[in-house]
C-alpha cells in the first residue's frame, strides 16, 4: 500500500466528517430519509458511470421525493419541518448528480467539489431549528416553494440520465445560435424543451407525482372514480410513455390513431405518411369525448391528471378560490378573454400545421427556430407554458390548461364533450337546496362553483370546462351526484334500457 498523501487525507476527511454529520443529525431528529440521501449520493456518484445503476437511483430517489410529500400533505397544519428537509436534500442530492453528469459531458472532473459541497450543504440543513408548519393549500408561497423543490429535483434527474445517452446539444429541438443574449435565451430555452419533453424527464417527474396517486386510487370512495384514476395511471405509464418511448413498435406507434396524444406535433411533423395516425387521432378522441365527456382526455389520457389529481397538487385547489386570478376563473361561464385565446390557439394550430405539411409535401420551406412549425407550437406548449401553469398553481389556481383557454388540444376535447351527452345529474334537487357545505363545489379542481345553483334549479348541470374529475361525485355527503353520458344510449342499442350511467 501507498501511503497517503496529506492533500488525499484532507480529502477523505472533508467527505467523511458531513456524510457522518449528517447521517447522525439525520438519525438523532428521527429523520431516516434524510440520513439516507448522503449515502445514496455518494454511492451514485462512484456509479454514475454505469447507465443501469444511475436509473434505479434516479427512480428511487424521485420515489423517495413521493413519500416525502405525501408526509408534507397528510401532515396539513402541522410542523413538517424534518420532511422539509429532506426535499431540500433530495433537490442539492440531484443536482449534485446532474453536475457530475455535465461535467463528464465536459471532460472535467468535477467530483470532489461537488461532493464536498453537497455533503456540506445537507449538514447546515440538518442544523437548521427554524419550525415549518404545513401550509401548503393556503400559503402561495410555501406551495411555491414545495412545488419547484420538487420540479427540479425531477429535472436535475432527468439531466443525469439524459446527459448520460446523448450529447447536450443534440437534445434541443431548436438549433444553436451564437453564443450572445438572444442566443444564450434560445439555446437554453432549447436545452430546458428538449428535457421536458423527454422519456426520462417524465418518468422522474411521474415516479414523484405517481405516490400521490396512488393515494388518491386507495382513498378513493366512489367505484367509478376509481377505476377512473387506476386509467389515469396507466395511461400515464402506458400510453405516454412506454408505448411511443420503449415498447418494441415506437417506431409505428405515431402511424396509429389516437396515438397523438397532444395532438398536431406530438411526434413529428405533418407528413403524408402520418395523417391516418394524426387524423385518426382527431376522430376517434372527438368520438370518445362526445360520447363520455372531455374527461376521457382531461382526466385520463392526457398527462396533465396524472400531474395535477394526486393527493398533493390536488390539494391546491383551493388555489382557484383564494387566489386573486384564479378566482377570476371560477364558475362555468367562458369569459370573453378565454373565448379569444381559445380561437387564436387554434388559428395558430391550424396555420402552423398546414405550413408543416406544405414543408413536407415540398411547397414551402419555413422554419421556427430550426424547428418544424407544428412540432415547435406543441412543444412550446407542452413543455414549457404548461410546466410554467403547473409551478404557478398557487397563483392561478389548479386546472389552469382547463381555465385559461391556452390548451388547444383540451378545448377541442371540451367542444365536442359540450356537444354529447355528457353531463352531472343529481338525484333529488331538494338535497342540494338543504346542503349548506356545497363540497361539491368546493371539491372541483376546475372551480366550478356554480353546479349547486344548477343542481337546484335544473337537476343537471353541464359545462363547457367540466373535465368530469369526479371530485364532486366523491365528496357529496348525501351521494346525489351521478354522471350521465353516452352509454345510456349505448345501453339502449344493446336493449338494455336507461340506467343511469
Amino acid at each position: 500500500m501507498y501511503p497517503l498523501s496529506t492533500a488525499q487525507v484532507l480529502q477523505i476527511l472533508a467527505i467523511t466528517i458531513p456524510l457522518t454529520l449528517s447521517s447522525y443529525m439525520g438519525l438523532k431528529r428521527r429523520t431516516f430519509g434524510f440520513s439516507l440521501i448522503p449515502w445514496l449520493t455518494l454511492s451514485s456518484s462512484l456509479l454514475i458511470y454505469d447507465f443501469n445503476l444511475l436509473v434505479l437511483t434516479s427512480v428511487f430517489t424521485s420515489f423517495l421525493l413521493g413519500l416525502d410529500y405525501l408526509l408534507i400533505y397528510r401532515r396539513r397544519g402541522r410542523d413538517v419541518t424534518e420532511e422539509v428537509k429532506v426535499a431540500l436534500g433530495l433537490l442539492v442530492s440531484s443536482t449534485s448528480l446532474a453536475i457530475l453528469q455535465v461535467g463528464n459531458d465536459l471532460g472535467v472532473n468535477l467530483y470532489f467539489p461537488t461532493v464536498f459541497a453537497f455533503l456540506w450543504i445537507l449538514t447546515l440543513l440538518t442544523t437548521i431549528k427554524a419550525k415549518v408548519t404545513s401550509r401548503m393549500n393556503s400559503s402561495p408561497r410555501m406551495a411555491l416553494g414545495l412545488i419547484s423543490v420538487g420540479f427540479l429535483t425531477s429535472l436535475s434527474l432527468a439531466i443525469s440520465v439524459d446527459f448520460f445517452q446523448v450529447n447536450p446539444t443534440s437534445l434541443s429541438p431548436l438549433e444553436f445560435l451564437a453564443p450572445s443574449g438572444v442566443g444564450i435565451i434560445v439555446d437554453g430555452m432549447g436545452l430546458l424543451l428538449g428535457i421536458t419533453s423527454s422519456s426520462w424527464f417524465m418518468v422522474m417527474i411521474g415516479v414523484w407525482l405517481g405516490v400521490g396517486v396512488m393515494d388518491k386510487i386507495i382513498s378513493a370512495r366512489k367505484l367509478e372514480n376509481r377505476v377512473r384514476l387506476s386509467l389515469m395511471f396507466l395511461a400515464y405509464w402506458v400510453y405516454s410513455i412506454y408505448l411511443p418511448s420503449f415498447s418494441p413498435f415506437s417506431s409505428v406507434f405515431p402511424e396509429v390513431p389516437y396515438s397523438w396524444f397532444n395532438g398536431f406535433g406530438t411526434f413529428a411533423p405533418v407528413e403524408p405518411s402520418l395523417l391516418l395516425g394524426i387524423l385518426g387521432t382527431y376522430l376517434v378522441t372527438a368520438v370518445l369525448s362526445y360520447l363520455f365527456g372531455s374527461r376521457q382526455i382531461c382526466s385520463v389520457t392526457c398527462t396533465a391528471p396524472y400531474m395535477l389529481q394526486g393527493s398533493f397538487v390536488n390539494s391546491m385547489k383551493t388555489f382557484n378560490r383564494s387566489s386573486p386570478l384564479g378566482r377570476r376563473t371560477l364558475t362555468s361561464r367562458l369569459s370573453p378573454w378565454f373565448k379569444v385565446i381559445s380561437l387564436m390557439v387554434w388559428v395558430n394550430i391550424a396555420v402552423f400545421a398546414a405550413i408543416s405539411y406544405l414543408n413536407q409535401v415540398g411547397v414551402t420551406n419555413f422554419s421556427v427556430l430550426g424547428d418544424d412549425p407544428s412540432m415547435f407550437l406543441s412543444s412550446l406548449y407542452f413543455n414549457l407554458i404548461w410546466y410554467l401553469q403547473f409551478l404557478m398553481i398557487p397563483f392561478l389556481g389548479n386546472y389552469s390548461c382547463v381555465t385559461s383557454g391556452l390548451c388547444g388540444w383540451g378545448t377541442f376535447n371540451q367542444l365536442f364533450g359540450y356537444l354529447g351527452p355528457f353531463k352531472l345529474k343529481v338525484k333529488d334537487p331538494a338535497t342540494c337546496l338543504s346542503c349548506k357545505t356545497v363540497d361539491c363545489a368546493k371539491a372541483c379542481p376546475v372551480g366550478l362553483t356554480d353546479m349547486r345553483a344548477s343542481f337546484i334549479k335544473k337537476g343537471e348541470f353541464k359545462a363547457f370546462k367540466c373535465i368530469g374529475a369526479g371530485e364532486c361525485i366523491e365528496e357529496c355527503p348525501y351521494d346525489n351526484i351521478f354522471v350521465r353520458d353516452g352509454r345510456v344510449y349505448l345501453r339502449k342499442l344493446l336493449g338494455r334500457g336507461a340506467v343511469n350511467g
